[in-house]
């Protein structure tokens, strides 16, 4: 019957998507981040499926693809969004070969899942930050 409710109403499916709550978006954090360090947000949550918390990886070709043209912008990008507690590192990279493995990063905003062994962290049943009580306890002007 959905199928038929769809053709009727000449719908299709939506698909996959990153929901990004209000609170993140209305934090001080959020707002003050620069393209760059918006862009890789994006699609270090564009990765993100609600069980893979943790494994999130943020290569330069990947980067590219998000409209980040240099490594040294994706630092910068990658830095500006730990030090705003946005995004935290799980898995520090390694350049070995072989052998060499890539960074992960998890949200802040979600709990760090279980990765399969993949992450240094220990996961959690919490999020690390809560921007909803953030918003609660911000006095009012």
């Amino acid at each position: 019957m959905g199928i038929s409710r769809q053709r009727a109403k000449g719908r299709k499916p939506a698909g996959t998507f990153a929901a990004l709550p209000h609170a993140v978006m209305d934090s001080d954090d959020f707002r003050s981040l620069s393209g760059g360090a918006i862009k890789v947000l994006l699609g270090l949550l564009r990765q993100y499926r609600g069980n893979n918390n943790g494994d999130l990886s943020a290569t330069l070709n990947q980067a590219r693809e998000w409209g980040v043209g240099s490594s040294a912008t994706l630092a910068k990008a990658l830095q500006e969004l730990q030090d705003r507690a946005l995004v935290v590192r799980t898995r520090e990279g390694r350049f070995l070969k072989p052998g060499g493995c890539c960074a992960l990063y998890a949200l802040t905003w979600q709990s760090i899942d279980e990765c399969r062994g993949k992450l240094e962290i220990a996961p959690t049943r919490a999020p690390m930050r809560s921007f909803s009580l953030e918003r609660i306890k911000k006095p009012t002007s």
